[in-house]
């Protein structure tokens, strides 16, 4: 129990005696940043310079010999004035060339023309032929039809002839056997007169009858014979009828096959008159294009002499009189007058609240007047090499006779915040539990940790809530420090040094 005892008392006099042999900590320096002010607004900067809007690279159309260029770097030129030009002895050698393919061209036309016009000359009057053989063919077929009406109606008056011849020769019998009855008669009343038989009234009475019968024979004789002539008469017209049906019928033939020639001739010359068309067609056709040749010819003949498509200053040239160029090559540069912007790069962090049309104010290095009015025009698609992006910043007024190209220039952008905020150093930053904190400074220059709310991060700094106007704030080595850790205090000069 005593030699316990003993140990526990030795120990506690080395651990006593180790105490007191422990250094107090040293007071080491610590970069202060003070919180000057609260901040609405975010104001970014960034350094640019001033280049044109619209920088034109103008070069001729057509390749050819450098024979004169007029304009320098640095001379101003108006729209439309010559630049430069080219040897133009080959373009008028073209365009000599394809005017004479033109006459050409316009005399095969001439030529195409008239003969169409003949060809068309040639139809017209064929068809007019086949019109009138058309008409000759209808009025043949029309006499054709006529003529076999008649023939029919000579039939007919040949057989009503007949007829009458048949029957005046009836009549004739008649008469014949009514005058031998007369004879007969007078002959036995001439004998009864001879015997004293009859009386001579009676002979006289029939003497009277055999010359009405002998009269009535010879009538119906003369008729007889004269429906026998009209017999003869209807056949001889009907055989004449009947050869004017055959001369009908080889008009109708003739007239149909000079209708058929006639319509064969107008198909033959319908052709020729289609190939005349598309003679003149063709024609034309090459006419337009030798046309269209010579104009292509002149335009690039035109395109010898270099001008000016827009006013402005010339920033570079690229060729030399004497210098053989190529079409597209280009020849000078023109920076168009009075549309000036500032081009400024700006990282990661700042591409993510630029906004197209976001107003700007820019200011001259160069000058002290009062900054201009501006706005994003254009932002980068994708960074560069060095990981920033393009920025074109357009001047509200272009035309500002300060304004010259390469300018150094500051483009500040101007953002209101939903709440104060204050800036710190971006090396015063610190975590606790993975929060944001930063090291204060009481009055008696310990230190303690504060927890705040970064609202933004910057190229040159971040912006925090949660923090008020003259809190002093460690701005370096912050993690180098404890709590409750006393410290010399130094003005934050700008570089983040380390707390020994």
């Amino acid at each position: 129990m005593k030699a316990l005892t003993l140990i526990i008392i030795t120990a506690f006099m080395l651990t006593a005696c180790k105490q007191e042999a422990i250094e107090p900590e040293p007071i080491r320096p610590a970069q202060i940043w003070e919180v000057k002010q609260q901040i609405a607004e975010n104001v970014e900067t960034y350094s640019g310079e001033i280049q044109p809007r619209q920088l034109v690279d103008l070069s001729f159309r057509v390749p050819g010999k450098l024979l004169g260029r007029h304009i320098e770097v640095g001379e101003a030129v108006t729209e439309g004035q010559e630049l430069a030009r080219l040897d133009d002895q080959d373009s008028k050698l073209s365009v000599s060339q394809s005017e004479s393919g033109l006459q050409s061209s316009q005399m095969n036309l001439l030529a195409a023309r008239d003969n169409q016009t003949a060809t068309q000359g040639s139809l017209t009057s064929v068809q007019n032929n086949l019109l009138a053989a058309q008409g000759a063919l209808t009025s043949a077929k029309a006499n054709f039809s006529a003529i076999q009406a008649g023939l029919e109606s000579a039939q007919a008056a040949v057989d009503s002839a007949k007829a009458t011849a048949a029957s005046a020769q009836a009549s004739v019998g008649v008469a014949e056997a009514e005058m031998q009855n007369a004879q007969a008669e007078y002959k036995r009343t001439a004998k009864l007169v001879q015997q004293g038989f009859a009386s001579n009234t009676l002979l006289d009475r029939d003497s009277q009858r055999l010359q009405t019968a002998q009269a009535n024979v010879k009538s119906a004789q003369a008729n007889a014979a004269a429906a026998q002539a009209q017999v003869q008469a209807a056949v001889s017209k009907i055989k004449t009828t009947q050869a004017q049906i055959q001369a009908a019928a080889g008009e109708v033939e003739s007239a149909t096959a000079n209708v058929g020639a006639l319509q064969g001739q107008v198909k033959t010359t319908q052709a020729q008159v289609k190939a005349a068309q598309a003679q003149v067609g063709m024609a034309e056709a090459q006419v337009g294009n030798t046309r269209s040749q010579v104009d292509l010819v002149k335009n690039q003949s035109g395109y010898t002499v270099l001008k000016s498509e827009v006013a402005g200053v010339v920033t570079k040239t690229h060729a030399e009189v004497g210098q053989v160029v190529a079409a597209g090559q280009p020849i000078v540069s023109i920076a168009r007058a009075g549309e000036f912007e500032v081009h400024i790069r700006v990282g990661e962090q700042a591409i993510q609240n630029l906004k197209l049309d976001a107003p700007a104010q820019v200011k001259l290095w160069a000058s002290s007047s009062e900054a201009l009015a501006a706005k994003v025009r254009e932002i980068a698609p994708a960074a560069d090499e060095n990981r920033t992006w393009l920025v074109k910043v357009a001047l509200a007024q272009p035309e500002n006779p300060e304004l010259k190209l390469g300018m150094t220039a500051t483009v500040a952008f101007h953002q209101a915040l939903e709440q104060t905020v204050t800036w710190l150093p971006a090396s015063a930053l610190y975590q606790q539990a993975q929060k944001p904190a930063v090291w204060v400074l009481d009055s008696n220059n310990v230190v303690n940790l504060k927890e705040i709310e970064v609202a933004h991060y910057l190229d040159t700094g971040i912006l925090v809530q949660g923090i008020d106007a003259g809190v002093k704030v460690i701005a370096a080595g912050v993690n180098r420090l404890h709590a409750g850790q006393q410290v010399n205090p130094v003005p934050y000069n700008g570089e983040a040094q380390v707390v020994n």
